[in-house]
């Protein structure tokens, strides 16, 4: 079995991938180079021989637009997925105060700065817009392509509080005797990852 975080970012992803290493899964997170490795012909054989070494995912590339959570149905069967959701208004202030280049400095400079969007300095109602109906119409295909397998798709919201009592019975995993993660947290209902 695989389980895979598949919504959008700044959601709790971090916070998933704390929890999922807690209960003993051997987890992979973000990773922006495997990402860049896939898009260059969309080689899903570059994202599987990663996804054999693992047993869990969070963040990109496996929640990345490009990358078809279907295929991954596919390849792994009896897998587990995993939306997270969040307010759309804190939700938006995580993803300005991550992909703004307001808030980095030298963002230029930066490895991945292909992440920063300077539309949210110029054009930021229509990308909030964007960010909102790529959310939405996301969440929403992914309910519609799951509605008739319950025990295959869990919606949580960490940032409201949803933890161990939620994750662990859909894992199939007891609740560990230690508080459920909460990583990135920059002011309250804050939660950046």
């Amino acid at each position: 079995m695989k389980v895979f975080e598949i919504g959008v970012a700044k959601t709790g992803t971090t916070s998933l991938g704390r929890a999922y290493e807690i209960l003993g899964f051997k987890h992979k997170a973000e990773d922006p180079d495997l990402y860049l490795k896939f898009i260059e012909n969309y080689d899903y054989e570059v994202l599987f021989e990663v996804i054999d070494k693992y047993d869990a995912f969070q963040d990109g590339p496996w929640h990345n637009k490009d990358v078809d959570y279907r295929v991954l149905d596919e390849k792994y069967p009896n897998s587990k997925f995993i939306i997270l959701e969040r307010d759309n208004y804190s939700w938006i202030r995580s993803n300005e105060r991550f992909y703004s280049p307001k808030y980095h400095k030298n963002w230029r400079n930066w490895e991945y700065s292909f992440l920063i969007d300077e539309r949210w300095e110029y054009d930021r109602k229509n990308i909030i817009n964007e960010k909102l109906d790529y959310k939405h119409s996301k969440y929403h295909e992914i309910n519609t392509y799951f509605k008739n397998r319950p025990n295959d798709l869990l919606v949580m919201n960490i940032c409201e509080g949803d933890g161990w009592e939620v994750l662990c019975p859909f894992l199939g995993r007891n609740i560990p005797d230690v508080p459920f993660p909460k990583l990135n947290v920059y002011g309250e209902n804050d939660e950046s990852d």
